[in-house]
């Protein structure tokens, strides 16, 4: 099989001669290689990679003739002149698609963007992120980043395709100390010293692989080393972890990690595992653990397929019988992992993610919008473009009576729209520019401008402005080669034709605003319910405290006595988690009769102050009492529990609870349902525990208050150093922390509603022009149904009703298209709003005013007129 033949042609035409033979050399060879895993794919990307090589360095010198140049000066002249003339047509088209071009471009940048985070490493090809797939008892399936601990020694002994392996792990708070100054960051990771061999770090100073004294030393990004020590070198200074590490020598410091970067960690912590204090010693060398993140870099040809054919062997080896059905793992690409992770649960032990997970349905649905975007553009650019070549058939016929060819016509209006298409061009660029800053903030993203012009994207540039400026010279080009000699001088003698063509566009423009619209409302109204609907509790007004140390957890009671010294606190609570948490949800199994018929239920540790300060409804039986020894084997379930558990009268029945122990205790409580994550879950069962029960421990304060935020928060501040002075204040606000939840969709709904709010404006300038062109035809028959005693609204109806009848029919094609599509993507919501009627009678109510009052004016005027001057007209 053999390369494209119109591809290869078109390099051999413009590639100079003493590149082509070495460029088509390269390119024939990668096409040849990509050929034995698929000949589409090789077809297509041969295709891009001669695009890639038409660049100017590339390019051989071509000879233009005079005749040319004179024609091109000639043509540019008379575009201009028409310009002046018809100022509205050429303005409604330019800034249609200057439009056009800059959604396309905002939206390439976002997708390329998606596409390219985590490929900045130099070994990106050969870096893998190696997953856990955690079968249950139940048989449930989980999936994690955290592997088990052993993971990665046991890759690297086994396996002589992976060169290296490395390992990493958060240990939840982590406070940094030097002198007097101290703060708070959880953005770090401990790792081997192997992850530096792996993951591209660029080293400003010191050496991470240096051996050091103790079990830890550090690195820091520049950012952290300069809020620790100002100006002073840090290398070789002894930082403090406090309640973790009393003395940790600063071994390098490296660059802030770029934007591209899943993680971007402030601290990594280089350790010896080996050398960590006992109490995590089996379970550091457990394979039945799960905690570490774990890294592979492949050896150069080497695939993770030659070791998932060996993977048995390897999993009856390190995993004994009672634990292998449970354990499985497999590769995760680098580059695959902000579009490939949204299965993943997550754990106490992940890193933490600086750019959140994505989807790769929704990028390829946004670059979607961006190419419906642009069709209407184009679209509209080409319906106007042909009417303004049918109402310039006279200047044709007497070019052509004159001698001119049909080639040379064609090649007029392939200038002209190249012209027209440039200025649009150039305009759409600076709206990227002037933009630019305010698209970073509606999609939360940091891309610098200079990105935005990268050779990658401007082959997408290239490609969308080619296509546009041959289809559109093409259509009009069509009309001119049916030029009759008989008809040549006749004025609008082709003012018919194309007719259906025309409505057939207008029908499509329409439809995919349609679409856009509709899917604005719904995206709306859905996020304003999940915003607004009731959680069982009220999240606002909460401001949550974390507990990092033994200190904070043996005082805990003078620190709640202490926050409720303030008189803007309501209330003041302790708990082991959060309802919104965004660390690892711990979970029990209950059961009635001991390990039967098990409930995995969410668990909370809490004191008795924690229902009245979330403002939960406890539907009967009692709270905690605040004795310290009557509430150790108490429950609280909520009604979701009670009805798994099928308790017909739960109050005082007794209940097992199944984590790392076995407890029995008495239920004392039902809480009506609240939603603990996002609604995009349904509501599960949970159990309350008090905060001394012998399953789980406390790590939360949460305080309810009711004014004066900066002060309490102050207030909250000098509690902590008050009774856990090395420990800084970690507070964080629950109804943020709540948002987050529907972040990727708020910027979702921004994104699509900016594209369908100029959608409509591209439509309503094409609208414009049709309606221009429709009132141009009609004025003589305008001119004597007047004389004949048409009214004016008999006039506007003449006109106005084949429009409103497209835009029925675009109604009727885009209902279906956006039902189908909008009803999947509820389909992620456990609770969601129902699709009406009553949405696309919006849509389309919407359409029609803002299309009418666009050309309304234009209509009536043309209704209002003298009669006299429109028998008068041509």
């Amino acid at each position: 099989m053999t390369p494209p033949k119109r591809a290869l042609k078109f390099l051999r035409w413009f590639c100079r001669e003493e590149f082509l033979e070495e460029i088509e050399g390269d390119l024939i060879e990668l096409f040849e290689k990509r050929l034995e895993v698929s000949p589409q794919s090789a077809n297509r990307k041969f295709l891009w990679d001669v695009i890639r090589a038409f660049r100017p360095i590339n390019i051989k010198p071509f000879t233009i003739n005079n005749w040319t140049m004179n024609a091109l000066q000639n043509y540019t002249k008379v575009y201009f002149r028409r310009f002046r003339k018809e100022t509205t047509h050429y303005l409604v088209n330019t800034l249609g698609l200057a439009l056009g071009f800059a959604v396309l471009f905002f939206i390439l940048i976002y997708v390329y963007d998606e596409e390219h985070l985590d490929r900045y490493h130099a070994k990106a090809d050969r870096i893998y992120r190696v997953l856990e797939k955690r079968t249950g008892e139940d048989g449930e399936v989980q999936h994690f980043s955290a592997t088990s601990n052993m993971l990665a020694d046991g890759l690297k002994d086994e396996f002589p395709e992976i060169e290296e392996t490395a390992k990493m792990i958060s240990l939840g708070s982590g406070g940094l100390q030097y002198g007097e100054t101290l703060f708070n960051d959880r953005n770090y990771v401990f790792a081997t010293k192997s992850l530096f061999n792996i993951l591209d770090f660029n080293i400003k100073a010191g050496d991470p692989l240096q051996n050091f004294n103790g079990a830890v030393g550090v690195v820091l990004n520049e950012t952290t080393a300069r809020k620790l020590f100002r100006d002073e070198d840090p290398i070789g200074k002894i930082v403090t972890m406090p309640g973790r590490m009393s003395s940790v020598e600063v071994v390098a410091v490296y660059e802030d990690l770029p934007a591209t970067s899943t993680y971007q960690f402030n601290t990594v912590y280089v350790a010896d595992f080996a050398q960590f204090p006992a109490a995590y010693g089996d379970w550091l060398t457990s394979w039945n653990s799960r905690g570490m993140t774990t890294w592979a870099l492949f050896k150069a040809g080497s695939r993770p397929e030659s070791v998932l054919a060996k993977k048995e062997g390897f999993m009856k080896k390190y995993y004994n019988d009672e634990i292998r059905p449970h354990h499985d793992f497999y590769f995760q690409a680098i580059a695959e992992m902000h579009l490939g992770s949204g299965h993943l649960d997550t754990f106490g032990s992940d890193a933490v993610v600086s750019i959140p997970y994505s989807q790769r349905q929704f990028v390829s649905i946004i670059f979607l919008i961006g190419l419906f975007v642009i069709t209407i553009a184009a679209l509209n650019y080409i319906n106007l473009s042909s009417v303004q070549a049918l109402k310039r058939t006279l200047e044709a016929g007497i070019r052509k009576v004159n001698g001119a060819t049909i080639g040379q016509l064609r090649f007029q209006l392939f200038v002209e729209t190249f012209l027209t298409l440039l200025i649009a061009y150039v305009l759409s660029v600076v709206l990227l520019i002037v933009f630019h800053s305010k698209f970073l903030e509606l999609s939360d993203k940091v891309i610098p401008l200079s990105r935005f012009f990268s050779l990658d994207l401007l082959g997408y540039h290239a490609v969308a402005f080619g296509v546009i400026w041959v289809l559109s010279s093409l259509i009009p080009a069509v009309y001119y080669s049916k030029l009759n000699h008989s008809l040549i001088l006749t004025r609008n003698v082709f003012v018919g034709k194309g007719d259906l063509l025309r409505k057939l566009f207008v029908v499509v423009q329409y439809g995919i605003s349609l679409c856009l619209i509709i899917g604005s409302i719904v995206l709306y109204r859905q996020l304003h319910y999940v915003q607004t609907k009731d959680l069982g509790f009220r999240n606002d007004k909460l401001v949550t405290l974390d507990i990092n140390s033994g200190t904070a957890r043996q005082r805990f009671k003078s620190i709640i006595a202490g926050l409720k010294e303030h008189a803007s606190v309501v209330n003041a609570t302790t708990s082991s988690r959060v309802p919104g948490e965004w660390k690892y949800i711990p979970s029990v199994e209950l059961s009635q009769v001991q390990n039967e018929n098990p409930v995995v239920a969410t668990h909370y540790a809490a004191d008795e102050n924690w229902l009245d300060t979330y403002q939960m409804t406890l539907k009967t039986g009692s709270n905690f009492s605040g004795v310290a020894g009557s509430d150790t084997l108490k429950v609280i379930l909520n009604e979701k529990a009670v009805e798994l558990l099928g308790l017909e009268d739960p109050i005082g029945a007794s209940v097992w609870i199944a984590e790392d122990t076995l407890s029995k205790m008495q239920v004392i409580g039902v809480v009506k349902d609240f939603h603990f994550q996002s609604l995009h879950v349904p509501l599960g069962p949970v159990v309350i525990t008090s905060w001394n029960n012998p399953v789980l421990g406390i790590d939360y304060f949460t305080i309810r208050y009711q004014e004066n935020l900066p002060e309490v928060l102050a207030h909250i501040e000098e509690v902590q150093k008050r009774y856990d002075p090395e420990t800084p204040a970690e507070i964080n606000f629950l109804d943020e922390r709540w948002e987050r939840y529907y972040q990727a969709d708020q910027s979702r709904s921004y994104l699509i509603l900016i594209a369908t709010v100029i959608s409509i404006i591209i439509s309503a300038f094409g609208l414009f022009g049709l309606v221009n062109f429709t009132v141009e035809r009609k004025t003589k028959e305008v001119g004597i149904r007047k004389v004949l005693g048409a009214s004016i609204p008999n006039i506007l109806q003449i006109i106005l009703r084949d429009y409103v009848a497209l835009l029925l029919i675009s109604l009727f094609v885009a209902a279906p298209v956006a039902w189908w599509t909008l009803n999947g993507w509820l389909q992620d919501f456990a609770y969601r709003i129902e699709l009406s009627v009553g949405v696309f009678t919006i849509a389309f109510a919407a359409v029609l005013v803002i299309s009418f009052v666009t050309v309304i004016a234009r209509v009536y005027r043309l209704a209002k007129s003298n009669p006299v001057n429109s028998l008068r007209y041509e």
